[in-house]
């Protein structure tokens, strides 16, 4: 049966026959109409009879909710975690307000009921905010005109006050209505985001060829490599730029994953060796390797994930009493590249078995901390106890386990590695978010979303199971939740309007971390990998949009910003695309921070991708 705009004294209705689903009521001297985009989509204009300073409008649904989302900032109200967030729907009573730069879709709310499930948003052009309360059980959600925050403003950690933007008055405002039936509890919103891309979808016209950005990030990667004093060598987690010596200086700490890559960096240098012959390549990964064999294994199968100095050294401090985390995406990741640093080294004709050890040894010992309900701690202490014992980012224990059963036929680590699976899937599927992958904050995020999706597919790979299909459809939907659909026009005299940044393809950190960053890349094989197996093109295009943000803004050396030049393969980590930064004077500029990871994860998608062409 057809959905139907029906006009009362009150107001207008969306009808399924009798059925009312939601309600869009009076203003005066305004004047509704609504436009049909697509089957249940409508662009919804409202003109005023003069110009006015300030709108509302409004949304409201007829059945009660069950389940919200404001995509990239609120995940049914968040309130997992800890730290600074945007919790429930209010502030000591006041609504929240976001401004469209701040959600991925632009000032978007999204409200699930059992039976039909409703998304409002704004235009590209933006300055709209939104909001989403709950009356009388059901769900009431607002664009508010001119774009504006409150009652205040998440930061950096912390909070800044409320803002509102002044805007000349004007007569004409729009938004786009999305009513969908809720096919399943926490994943209708799944219509939304198809709809969406396809509102905001245009092809991309990529900056860089792949062959461009291998050489970049095999430059920087060497220039991050470096040999301390006390005989640590890696790669050095992070470069910044210090005003006391007018130079950029390098973190003194090295780090086996998440930030610091360093097994990672390490696989891409071996492999340009075997491309090019070029021994220092080699020579570079291999001491870097060395020196986590040397200094960071335990005997418990652990390992130390960040080196800063020799552990003898450390253990001297405090009495040897530092309780040293050991966290479970740098376990995972380092595992995964160490064996296939093992696998690289023996090609280069340097065998290093002591690296597959390694790896295998921190199987060894998931298998034996894994719960009895496949769940891994997100950290662990030094000594093998558990530090914090919840959060999704223990799926990153679940892939390193899939190369230890390939290499050894054992069925133990394919058992353990589906037992972790299904936990964290079956996480996911009840609470409609993934968590604490994040490191530097501890809520909802993607991140912890990044291994589950490549664990089902690599699952669906080995065992042709149409379940892990499905859920990792049902994942990268989740993920999708983070990629900025929309390129935000950014105020004149800002630095990323100088720089010519565009969000479109980006993502929102987490729940606690408004910001954009590129991490995205990182799943850009899964995704294109999906639209292989489904034939849906939309996940190849998102794919694109994800490498085609991902390679913006690398250094070729002559780049210049905020008055200094930026050496080859420099990228910032983020973008500050919203109201988001330590001051009130840090919104719409670069992070100034230039790490490992991106370009560790460009390396391993092309790593993993046959076909560049689909890149270019």
């Amino acid at each position: 049966m057809a959905l139907l705009w029906r006009k009362d004294e009150n107001g207008y209705s969306l009808c399924e026959g009798e059925e009312e689903i939601l309600r869009v009521p009076a203003q005066a001297a305004c004047t509704d109409s609504f436009v049909s985009l697509a089957p249940g989509a409508w662009k919804w204009t409202r003109k005023t009879e003069k110009p006015v300073s300030e709108m509302r409008m409004t949304l409201r649904q007829a059945q009660p909710l069950t389940w919200w989302l404001v995509p990239g900032v609120n995940y049914n109200g968040n309130g997992w975690g800890s730290g600074a967030q945007y919790t429930g729907f209010d502030c000591g009573g006041e609504p929240w307000t976001w401004a469209w730069h701040r959600t991925s879709i632009p000032a978007c709310t999204f409200a699930e009921g059992e039976k039909w499930a409703a998304g409002l948003f704004g235009e590209e052009t933006g300055g709209m905010s939104c909001s989403i309360t709950r009356e009388d059980g059901c769900a009431v959600q607002n664009l508010i005109w001119p774009v504006q925050e409150g009652p205040k403003t998440l930061s950096k950690r912390c909070w800044l006050p409320a803002w509102r933007e002044e805007m000349a008055p004007q007569d004409t405002f729009t938004g786009i209505i999305f009513v969908t039936r809720a096919f399943r509890p926490r994943k209708s919103y799944q219509k939304l985001l198809a709809f969406a891309w396809d509102y905001f979808a245009r092809e991309v016209k990529m900056p860089r060829q792949p062959e461009d950005v291998v050489k970049l990030d095999t430059v920087f990667f060497r220039t991050k490599w470096y040999r301390k004093p006390d005989g640590l060598v890696g790669y050095s987690s992070a470069f910044c730029w210090d005003e006391t010596v007018c130079m950029y200086t390098r973190s003194q700490a090295f780090e086996i994953g998440w930030v610091g890559q360093n097994a990672s960096l390490s696989c891409t240098l071996l492999r340009e060796y075997l491309k090019t012959g070029e021994e220092d390549l080699r020579d570079k990964a291999i001491s870097a390797l060395d020196t986590w064999v040397k200094y960071a294994r335990l005997d418990n199968g652990l390992f130390y994930v960040s080196l800063i100095a020799p552990p003898e050294h450390l253990d001297s401090v405090n009495n040897g009493n530092i309780p040293l985390q050991i966290d479970a995406c740098n376990l995972g990741t380092g595992a995964v590249y160490l064996f296939k640093a093992a696998k690289l080294a023996e090609q280069a004709g340097v065998p290093r078995p002591e690296y597959r050890d390694m790896a295998m040894d921190l199987c060894d010992f998931a298998c034996r901390a894994r719960k009895e309900n496949g769940e891994f701690a997100k950290s662990y202490f030094i000594d093998g106890s558990v530090d914090s014992p919840h959060g999704s980012v223990g799926a990153f224990m679940i892939l390193p386990l899939f190369d230890a059963w390939e290499l050894t036929g054992d069925e133990k680590y394919l058992t353990c590695a589906k037992r972790a699976y299904d936990f964290y899937q079956g996480e996911f599927d009840k609470n409609g978010f993934t968590t604490a992958g994040a490191l530097d904050s501890f809520c909802i995020d993607k991140e912890s979303a990044a291994p589950l999706l490549r664990a089902a597919v690599r699952l669906y790979d080995m065992t042709g199971e149409a379940r892990y299909l499905a859920e990792a459809q049902d994942i990268a939907w989740y993920l999708n939740t983070w990629l900025f659909m929309h390129s935000i026009s950014f105020p004149e005299g800002s630095v990323l309007r100088q720089i010519g940044y565009d969000s479109y393809g980006g993502t929102s950190v987490s729940a606690a971390h408004n910001a954009l960053d590129p991490y995205a890349v990182y799943y850009v094989p899964e995704f294109l990998r999906l639209a292989d197996l489904t034939g849906e093109k939309r996940w190849e295009q998102m794919a694109r949009a994800m490498w085609y943000n991902g390679i913006e803004r690398i250094s070729d050396g002559t780049m210049v910003i905020d008055g200094r030049i930026r050496p080859t393969g420099f990228q910032d980590e983020s973008c500050r695309q919203t109201h988001w930064g330590r001051t009130d004077k840090r919104f719409f500029v670069t992070s100034g921070n230039f790490v490992n990871w991106p370009g560790a994860f460009r390396q391993v998608a092309l790593d993993m991708i046959e076909n560049w062409d689909r890149l270019r």
